[in-house]
């Protein structure tokens, strides 16, 4: 079965499922938590923006890992060791980014779309992307 074909399949059985709804509620989650921290960091303890967005993002990342963990997927926590699969979730963020900012790069600059509204629909992109390494790698159901 080619790689198309595989990602269809999965599409069809898993975007509309529970276990996607759980790994959105845990994303809206993670936002609230790196914009709240972001927020602290920089309006009340006077950290630089940019040290304040990494840590915040970092902050968030292992929050939804946690929560991912403990709930979106918590029927398939066995088989990998706890820190490789923390690894892996964090390895797994990258090709979000990567989605997130090809898509949006195709969107703007190919396409000539505006620039807010792309971002929307390239980070939906980059959700998609995120929920099929957890889905599929991190929590692989087997």
């Amino acid at each position: 079965m080619g790689i198309i074909s595989r990602i269809i399949s999965w599409v069809k059985g898993r975007i509309l499922s529970k276990t996607f709804l759980k790994f959105n509620v845990v994303g809206g989650v993670g936002v609230i938590v790196n914009m709240g921290l972001f927020w602290i960091l920089t309006e009340y303890l006077a950290t630089h923006h940019l040290v304040a967005g990494a840590i915040a993002t970092e902050v968030s990342i292992v929050n939804n890992f946690i929560l991912n963990h403990l709930w979106t997927f918590r029927e398939r926590r066995g088989g990998m060791h706890i820190l490789i699969r923390a690894g892996a979730f964090h390895l797994s963020r990258l090709l979000g980014l990567l989605t997130t900012l090809g898509s949006l790069f195709i969107l703007v600059d190919v396409l000539g779309l505006p620039s807010l509204p792309s971002y929307f629909l390239s980070i939906g992109f980059g959700v998609l992307a995120n929920f099929y390494t957890s889905d599929a790698y991190v929590w692989a159901d087997r």
